[in-house]
């Protein structure tokens, strides 16, 4: 194509100094081409930028219907959160979630307002909306229970706006690919004409260097500028099409982020999009844990030449020591990180994940080449790197939110609002299974006593031991709570009579050997007593479980204290059973020696 350029510009040289009458009309055809090829782009560029509002229209239309989906899920997680916890605060919550929704509708309403189709199906969803949210205000003024929750009529209403919202964004979809396809077509047609004139204005310039042969080394000199001005927009070009993927990139992370529902997701989505941030890289994600003193690997990718431990001291890392990237390329001067297995590597970057003023671990990536550590990349591994935190760090408020509303403040142990919603699970699991559920009441005797003695202080330390050593004596899948005061209570399931009054009997032994001190003065020696329900197959009731330990519990202590009691009501029931097949059980003979 040059090569037929260049023949045909000679050409039209040799005609145009046979008859340099030509010059004149050559220049006129020169502005008159520039003026068509102005107007031309001009027109064509105003049909492009046309054709990307309706695809920016479109893009606001499918985010108003995700704050959309978001305002509900707000309002339905607030009125979870004041069933768990009644408090002003999740009412203020609903409140604004609802009131966001309705703005967000009314937004897509005027977006929408010149398709009669979106409009009905948007009244629609008004209706549909305005019924969920009628019946979640009026649970909550009537205070109803988390099973309203999950009632049939609240899920179908739910599910009935969930599926208009996702059907109408389905709708907007296939329009936005419609209107991308629409405008990829502008482009590439406006590309096409702008390569034709710039060739026949190529062509024009070309004529004119040879008709003018005095002026070559000015020509010359232009072409050199030309040839510039081409690299550097193709340079440009090419960091648009840089920028453009960085930015998918992004919007994905932190898509993929928000739809986490704990940290270690949020964990392995950094280091998977980290990868794609540095092609060939390697690299690993450490979370710190909760005593501040140790970090640990959360995510890795690639070989590296010189792989990091696994455990490390927050100190071993320069960017946590600075609380910024720390860069690191070939023969550069200043500190190294400690966390690597052999060699350092000549080049790595290691980035802090902060957010909300707390450090909450770091990600670092190591390369064979300082040429892939480029600025774009280095931005967008910060600008990921930002995202990931914030994100991590709404998890964990969310999980210690979550922690305070089920478990004691004083001992860590679940409270009893945690028991009242477990137990009838497990007996649920009992019952489907057909495995015996032990339940455990144990009482500090005489616990009044012991803080009008020595305090309350000393009275906190002992609950706390107590309760780290009902912890250590059951299993993982065993549940302890601080049931009031003194009183503490173990579930026990997939367990027998025997096994629950041995671990019962165990317990009391090691309270009993416990040797406590305050203030440089021992406590003397601290007792329980203990009561003992049982339930098999799941028969009796949660207040039915409950009442007989707690009456076993009475036994313990009218027998003088520091015993094990097993309530007589589950003695009668298991006789019961017996009587009923006669054919004695392992577990029936146990009861009845005893």
């Amino acid at each position: 194509m040059t090569f037929y350029l260049k023949s045909s510009s000679k050409n039209v040289l040799k005609s145009a100094l046979d008859a340099r009458k030509l010059l004149p009309f050559a220049f006129v055809l020169m502005l008159a081409f520039l003026v068509a090829m102005a107007w031309d782009s001009f027109s064509r560029t105003r049909e492009l930028l046309s054709s990307q509002v309706y695809v920016e229209h479109t893009h606001q239309v499918l985010y108003e219907m995700d704050a959309i989906q978001d305002g509900l899920g707000d309002a339905r997680e607030a009125w979870l959160h004041y069933v768990l916890t009644p408090e002003q605060q999740d009412l203020d919550t609903f409140a604004e979630s609802s009131k966001q929704v309705w703005k967000r509708v009314a937004r897509v309403e005027e977006l929408t307002k010149d398709d009669p189709t979106q409009q009905e199906r948007i009244k629609q969803l008004q209706v549909w909306i305005t019924e969920e949210l009628k019946q979640l205000g009026d649970n909550l003024r009537t205070n109803k229970t988390l099973l309203i929750y999950h009632s049939p009529a609240t899920d179908f209403k739910q599910d009935r706006v969930r599926n208009a919202v996702q059907k109408f964004k389905d709708e907007q979809e296939i329009i936005l690919r419609q209107r991308n396809l629409a405008a990829q077509a502008r482009a590439e047609e406006v590309e096409r004409s702008v390569s034709v004139r710039v060739g026949g204005f190529s062509a024009l310039m070309a004529v004119l260097f040879l008709l003018v042969i005095r002026e070559s080394k000015k020509l010359r000199i232009a072409e050199q500028a030309a040839l510039h001005s081409q690299t550097k927009l193709e340079g440009s070009l090419l960091q648009l099409q840089i920028e453009t993927e960085s930015g998918k990139l992004l919007n994905e992370l932190q898509a993929n982020l928000q739809i986490c529902v704990n940290a270690p997701e949020a964990y392995e989505v950094l280091g998977a999009y980290a990868q794609k941030f540095i092609p060939d890289s390697a690299g690993a994600v450490f979370a710190i844990d909760s005593s501040r003193n140790l970090m640990g690997v959360m995510a890795s990718w690639g070989e590296s030449l010189s792989p990091t431990q696994h455990i490390l001291s927050p100190e071993d890392c320069c960017a946590m020591r600075g609380g910024r990237l720390h860069l690191r390329m070939e023969h550069s001067q200043g500190l190294a990180c400690r966390h690597f297995s052999g060699s350092i590597p000549d080049f790595y970057a290691c980035l802090p994940l902060a957010a909300l003023g707390e450090t909450l671990g770091i990600l670092h990536i190591s390369a064979s080449s300082s040429e892939l550590f480029t600025a774009a990349r280095l931005a967008m591994i910060q600008q990921g790197g930002e995202y990931a935190a914030l994100r991590l760090a709404n998890l964990r408020l969310r999980e210690k939110l979550h922690d305070q509303s089920i478990r004691d403040p004083l001992t860590g142990l679940y409270n009893r609002r945690f028991l009242e919603a477990t137990l009838e699970q497990e007996l649920h699991r009992s019952s489907r299974h057909h495995t015996g559920l032990g339940v455990i009441m144990a009482d500090i005797d005489k616990f009044k006593l012991f803080n009008d003695t020595f305090g309350h202080t000393a009275g906190d330390i002992v609950l706390k031991e107590i309760a780290s050593l009902f912890k250590r004596s059951v299993r993982t899948e065993d549940i302890v709570c601080r049931y009031g005061g003194e009183e503490f209570l173990i579930v026990l399931p997939d367990a027998s009579l025997e096994s629950v009054r041995e671990r019962a009997e165990q317990m009391r032994e090691a309270i009993v050997k416990l040797e406590l001190q305050h203030a440089g003065h021992a406590l003397g020696k601290i007792t329980a007593s203990l009561g003992i329900s049982f339930s098999q197959d799941g028969v009796l009731t949660p207040d039915i479980l409950l009442r007989y330990a707690d009456e076993a519990l009475y036994e313990s202590k009218r027998r003088g204290c520091n015993c094990v009691s097993l309530s007589e009501s589950v003695v009668n029931l298991l006789a019961e059973e017996q009587a009923k097949n006669p054919a004695p059980t392992p577990l029936s003979f146990k009861i009845a020696q005893s």
